[in-house]
């Protein structure tokens, strides 16, 4: 049975993954987290004691999950270092100097990191990038809808998409939006398109626009179930791996 402590238990994620652990035979939440002054701190959450601080729970731990903000994660990885546990991460919004943090962590245990844990938008960045392989001169627009309550935008899905077709097209230039008089669409743009509103888990659309047609790549997860069993797909990877960063491409890989 894998242990695992899950960091932000009270939020949207956490909850979801409460639910599917409850379905699972091979792992259990032995706690979870919580910020400070949040309602659930000293309460439970289907029988899952929750408390603020993670090195009181972590010792008997096998893994970590967390999906809270970038400084949360920031602050979590610093208390998980000293005992070493794989680490799984969904969090987004981290900064280039945040992110150099967390490899230089990874240096010492493994750490996961995915800014979507669905097994099929996962997929969607390799048809992505073979689809820019095989359409090189279409034009590209990425545009994504979440819920009224996400915080971040663009999607740190919707940048990793992005990722995919630089990978294909190296000289891609990104732009978030349009307004104005802004001239023509230069070649090589791809404009990326942020909507918020609603109780939307999650919608990535990626449209190839040529002369007399247009092809559309579309993932919508209709909850946030997708995302809660990916994680725990991630957990059943990273649990036995040396240090180093994962993500999401080498579980598909594996």
């Amino acid at each position: 049975m894998i242990k695992i402590v899950l960091c932000g238990a009270g939020g949207r994620m956490g909850r979801e993954i409460i639910n599917v652990v409850r379905e699972c035979d091979d792992i259990e939440i032995i706690a979870g987290i919580e910020s400070p002054g949040n309602e659930f701190i000293g309460k439970t959450i289907s029988d899952i004691t929750i408390e603020v601080d993670i090195s009181k729970v972590i010792q008997t731990a096998d893994c970590v999950v967390d999906f809270t903000n970038h400084t949360a994660t920031i602050e979590n990885l610093k208390k998980v270092k000293n005992y070493k546990k794989p680490f799984v991460t969904g969090t987004t919004g981290f900064s280039q100097s945040e992110f150099n943090e967390i490899k230089k962590f990874s240096q010492t245990f493994p750490i996961l990191i995915a800014p979507n844990m669905s097994m099929g938008v996962n997929h969607l960045y390799n048809l992505v990038k073979w689809t820019a392989t095989k359409l090189a001169d279409y034009d590209i627009e990425i545009v994504e809808t979440h819920h009224r309550g996400k915080k971040d935008a663009p999607s740190g899905t919707a940048k990793a998409i992005a990722r995919s077709i630089s990978e294909s097209k190296p000289d891609t230039k990104f732009t978030y939006g349009r307004e104005g008089t802004i001239g023509e669409r230069k070649r090589g743009e791809v404009c990326i398109h942020a909507i918020r509103g609603g109780d939307v888990a999650g919608e990535h659309r990626v449209v190839f626009l040529g002369e007399g047609e247009f092809i559309e790549l579309r993932h919508y997860a209709t909850s946030r179930r997708c995302f809660a069993f990916g994680a725990l797909a991630a957990v059943r990877f990273v649990i036995d791996k040396p240090p180093g960063l994962y993500t999401m491409q080498d579980i598909l890989k594996s």
